[in-house]
């Protein structure tokens, strides 16, 4: 088995048929996805790391962004793994390890998955050739506070980690920031903290071979009922955590190739996403084909666009860009290499926050979208 060009801290012995998993939580927008590829990017290429993505919905955006840093990845979609893709990623992770025999599997959760059901999972695969080296959780310092208190799973998250990530801290004052990690401590407070810088990432030094203690903690009463919920939710499918916390509105509209009026403007669709409110629209990940690339604007809040070493598509086709939106922030990414599937794609997006029926007529006014076009699952709150 190939070796990163570090040492590694990890105090378990693994033979060289073993494969180390790391995964990755955090709640939606917390730059998860960023995170990883800034980390992949300091790995030797002798180094064989496979990335399994698992997203609500199926616009597969951060797929398309991965495969675009010609990353392997495999991809989960229209569930979570954590309740009703349980048996899906045992099937997932054997494929991975058989057809790439990778040096280490990553695996990022969807923002709104509990992470001790993963684990329990990995862990029940060690027979497999399978071990859990840690698990990592994104905080969004800018956001955090914002739905810290009216999301169980972003507690759960914050709470079941080996180390957490404190992202996008350079956004907020060291006011703010003070206030956001002293939040994190009152959920956990023996965990490390560390900051995680904008165009640094994480050292793999720093993120592998740290060997978790969580299961040390198996008699512990928050893990054992955790365990014990996940448990009750994987088998009955009785409880979903998604249907309790987050609306989700999915639109799909596809594209003849041939009318060019149906294409976005680039102006037009950003001022659309200005005007979501932050407080509800947690997120919008997806792919818009819009009429031209987006032009770079000044202003960090406002859209920012990756445009170089992309040419212009033909005007009649239009451009395919992915769409990362997260709490009043956003980016636009063109495909340059689009994959063949997204040829009739003009809209394929999934929007995820907290009263969205408030917002259902500006989302459809939005993307130009019908009710035979969108997909709406309502939260159930208690």
């Amino acid at each position: 088995m190939a070796t990163v060009a570090r040492s590694h801290k990890s105090h378990t012995v693994i033979d060289a048929s073993t494969t180390p998993v790391t995964v990755f939580t955090g709640f939606l927008g917390a730059g998860k996805t960023t995170i990883i590829l800034g980390l992949l990017k300091q790995i030797s290429s002798k180094y064989n790391v496979v990335l399994l993505k698992n997203e609500f919905g199926d616009a597969q955006t951060d797929s398309a962004l991965a495969r675009e840093s010609h990353i392997q990845v495999t991809e989960m979609t229209n569930g979570c793994l954590c309740c009703v893709l349980v048996g899906q990623m045992k099937r997932a992770l054997q494929e991975m390890k058989a057809k790439y025999n990778p040096d280490r599997i990553i695996i990022e959760t969807s923002g709104s998955a509990f992470p001790a059901p993963i684990a329990w999972q990995i862990r029940e695969m060690e027979s497999d050739g399978f071990h859990l080296d840690s698990i990592l959780t994104v905080i969004d310092c800018l956001n955090f506070c914002g739905y810290e208190d009216t999301s169980y799973t972003a507690r759960m998250q914050a709470q079941y980690t080996d180390l957490i990530l404190l992202n996008k801290w350079e956004q907020v004052s060291e006011r703010q920031l003070d206030i956001v990690v002293d939040h994190v401590n009152e959920l956990n407070t023996d965990t490390p903290k560390i900051r995680v810088d904008k165009d640094a990432s994480i050292d793999p030094d720093v993120a592998f071979g740290i060997d978790t203690t969580l299961f040390k903690l198996s008699d512990n009463a928050f893990v054992g009922n955790e365990r014990t919920a996940a448990t009750t939710e994987s088998v009955s499918g009785k409880l979903d955590h998604h249907s309790q916390e987050v609306d989700l509105i999915e639109i799909r509209r596809s594209w003849s190739g041939h009318d060019q009026t149906c294409l976005f403007s680039p102006d037009e669709f950003t001022s659309f996403l200005k005007s979501l409110p932050a407080d509800d629209v947690y997120r919008v990940k997806g792919i818009v084909r819009l009429a031209s690339l987006v032009d770079d604007e000044a202003d960090s809040t406002s859209a920012v666009s990756t445009t170089k070493g992309h040419s212009h598509s033909p005007v009649s086709e239009g451009t395919l860009h992915i769409v990362n939106h997260a709490f009043g922030r956003y980016t636009f990414t063109p495909l340059a290499k689009p994959d063949i599937t997204l040829a009739q794609v003009l809209v394929k997006v999934t929007i995820m926050g907290n009263g969205l029926g408030m917002h259902i007529s500006a989302i459809k006014d939005g993307f130009r979208a019908s009710d035979h076009d969108m997909e709406v699952h309502w939260a159930h709150r208690h």
